[in-house]
């Protein structure tokens, strides 16, 4: 059997740091949120640079370390990508759209479905083969940390052609895209 590449405080590390992208973070910042010692964070911070996940300095003065994700290496957004995926289901955002609009596709698409978003980023979804009307997403927006904006069209053909080329390399979450 394959032992997993990182262990469980590595996985929480780097959920906590694509959560919060665009950040940086030192030990104790990161310790505090996870319930973990700044020790433990700073014995996994190795194996995270070691893939090269991440970037970590050490102030000269201070010598605090400085942690962020290593947004020059391709795996962080295809890990990331990943990560926001399932955020996205745990969360039970596609469930609660899939109530209200039973009929219709839904479609991540933007900067959090490629895993290039940041924590001043929004979450783009787009519903396909509905009409606009309201949905309270408050409950959602607190849980990501940021805010959900939900685009209405009946048919990809009436929206825009940039629009509907990021929409179409989304990720469909619910139902089918016909071109």
């Amino acid at each position: 059997m394959n032992k997993p590449r990182f262990t469980i405080l590595q996985q929480e590390i780097l959920r906590y740091l694509f959560m919060k992208s665009g950040m940086t973070f030192n030990a104790r910042s990161l310790a505090k949120p996870l319930k973990v010692s700044p020790t433990a964070i700073s014995k996994s911070l190795k194996g995270l640079e070691g893939e090269g996940l991440i970037i970590v300095t050490k102030d000269r003065e201070s010598k605090r370390l400085s942690i962020e994700l290593d947004k020059n290496n391709p795996k962080v957004f295809m890990l990331k990508r990943v990560e926001n995926l399932r955020f996205i289901y745990d969360s039970g955002i596609v469930e609660y759209l899939s109530d209200n609009f039973p009929e219709a596709t839904i479609v991540l698409f933007g900067s959090y479905s490629f895993g290039e978003d940041t924590i001043t980023s929004d979450i783009d979804i787009a519903i396909i083969g509905s009409k606009e009307r309201g949905v309270n997403l408050a409950k959602f927006d607190k849980i990501f940390e940021r805010q959900i904006s939900i685009y209405f069209c009946k048919n990809l053909d009436e929206v825009n052609k940039n629009l509907r080329e990021n929409i179409v390399s989304g990720i469909v979450l619910k139902g089918g895209i016909q071109l």
